[in-house]
């Protein structure tokens, strides 16, 4: 719980260990097309695919007696609004003009959560319209920021880090991202979050490649999914089929007159998890990174039992160690041949290692946990204590 103490000379701050008569306010503030009633009626309707939250991200998962969840809303917009916020978004980097029309509830909170540097930022920005010490605190989640940092122009970072010298906390999902933030900003206390997601209905784990024909089944539409190097995989296993589903142009152009390569679409969650159904296999093919690129895709196959192979980058073996999941190196076509072999020769050593994944999945990494340890964070935050470190 949280309480309102009023200190000599200093304005208000916000004290943990005062206990009051109310739940601790927070606030999540979301990328537009997130907010709460948009999102359940888009989930209602089926038309937002995975395993996926009534309430984006499983966030509202934290809400108890002690704690009270809300969160941002997409508020109606005109043609020239939405252009006036476009724009602002692309000179700034970040969707100002969504979070100052959500500012009400962020104004009323003890602390704001955010999902992805771009709300992170725009926060900071509204808060720069308050007195620091009647402000509330604020977890500021960044996902593609270290990555990206070198392509931002000079004076984007300048200002960037303007704004992140007011940041509470910073949360990354990824120990890689985690450390790069650390000494890229060594003012900020910095920490990892294992992302989860709904694993409510988890499937048992399946003994694949029982068939006349073995499907791979590769997902997503990240910027460092790896399609080449699965193209080149798929030339050299014409007699296994291959399923992309994926909207990017890369993965067309690099599977394309690939016989053994069919490229699908799921309309909606049925058919999404129909491929996963279909599938003796997972394979996620990376890039270098720093984000924890396709652990969505890793844990929503993991959920549904599948067995999974995943380039050994930006921080996924610390989610899953390697009894749990076959891991290789990215860019090492030659690597996941050996491991798709493997897995079709002994499906019974990939569903032990489905089951090791399950277990992690049921005791470490779902959105419950994830939501949780926003809550153990944020009562770090406002009872002043520095060290930070938690069971995460």
């Amino acid at each position: 719980m949280a309480k309102v103490v009023l200190l000599s000379n200093q304005g208000a701050d916000l004290n943990i260990n005062t206990i009051g008569s109310r739940a601790m306010k927070v606030f999540v503030q979301l990328a537009y097309g997130f907010g709460a009633n948009s999102w359940r009626k888009r989930w209602i309707d089926g038309g937002i695919l995975g395993l996926n939250e009534p309430k984006a991200y499983g966030y509202y998962r934290a809400e108890s007696n002690e704690v009270s969840v809300l969160y941002s809303e997409d508020y109606p917009e005109k043609k020239y609004q939405k252009f006036l916020r476009y724009g602002i978004r692309v000179v700034f980097g970040f969707d100002f003009v969504h979070t100052w029309r959500n500012r009400e509830g962020i104004f009323a909170s003890d602390v704001v959560w955010t999902h992805t540097e771009s709300q992170t930022l725009a926060v900071l920005c509204l808060l720069l319209f308050r007195n620091h010490n009647l402000r509330p605190k604020l977890i500021g989640q960044v996902v593609w920021l270290y990555d990206r940092w070198n392509q931002y122009w000079f004076l984007k970072r300048w200002f960037y880090r303007l704004l992140l010298k007011r940041l509470d906390l910073m949360t990354t999902l990824s120990i890689s991202n985690r450390d790069g933030c650390r000494s890229l900003f060594r003012w900020l206390r910095v920490e990892r979050v294992h992302f989860g997601i709904r694993s409510d209905e988890m499937l048992p784990a399946r003994v694949t490649c029982r068939g006349t024909k073995i499907r791979v089944l590769s997902l997503g539409n990240d910027e460092h999914r790896d399609w080449e190097t699965l193209g080149d995989v798929a030339r050299q296993l014409p007699n296994i089929e291959f399923h992309i589903a994926s909207s990017s142009r890369t993965a067309k152009d690099a599977t394309q007159g690939v016989s053994n390569v069919r490229l699908v679409r799921a309309k909606n969650n049925t058919e999404l998890l129909d491929l996963y159904a279909d599938a003796d296999i997972v394979v996620v093919a990376l890039h270098p990174n720093f984000h924890a690129s396709g652990i969505t895709v890793i844990e929503e196959a993991v959920i549904l039992g599948v067995p999974v192979i995943a380039s050994d980058c930006g921080g996924l073996s610390d989610y899953f160690a390697k009894d749990a999941l076959c891991y290789v190196q990215p860019g090492d076509s030659a690597a996941i041949i050996n491991a798709i072999t493997s897995i079709t020769m002994d499906p019974e050593a990939a569903e032990s290692r489905t089951k090791a994944a399950q277990t992690r999945v049921r005791t470490k990494i779902n959105s419950e946990l994830y939501a949780q340890m926003h809550v153990e964070l944020s009562k770090k935050i406002l009872d002043g204590d520095v060290n930070l470190s938690v069971h995460c």
